[in-house]
């Protein structure tokens, strides 16, 4: 696959940790799970802390990722595909967590 450019956009934790809002990752990432492992690889043990269960390779129940407005959970999961478009030559992707409160 050619290298893409992948916006990654960040809210909550994962936005705080990360120090920034948005990140662009310029290089091959296939999936999405891939992807999560070049940005925990960028940004540390510390973001990564915040998206998986610990010890596990397994996305914490609080955290919602969509690549462009859609759940993984509706497409493939970690599995799904971040290609370049037809139309679309950049893959938007939300990492958001959420939060309870009362």
């Amino acid at each position: 696959m050619n290298k893409s450019t992948i916006r990654v956009r960040l809210h909550g934790r994962p936005r705080a940790t990360a120090g920034v809002e948005e990140i662009e990752i310029n290089q091959s990432v296939q999936t999405f799970r891939e992807l999560l492992n070049v940005l925990t690889q960028m940004l540390g043990k510390g973001f990564g802390s915040h998206l998986f269960e610990r010890d596990t390779s397994n996305v914490g129940s609080n955290i919602i990722l969509l690549v462009n407005g859609h759940s993984i959970k509706m497409l493939e999961g970690l599995e799904t595909p971040l290609v370049d478009k037809d139309t679309v030559t950049i893959d938007s992707v939300d990492i958001l967590e959420i939060v309870g409160g009362g």
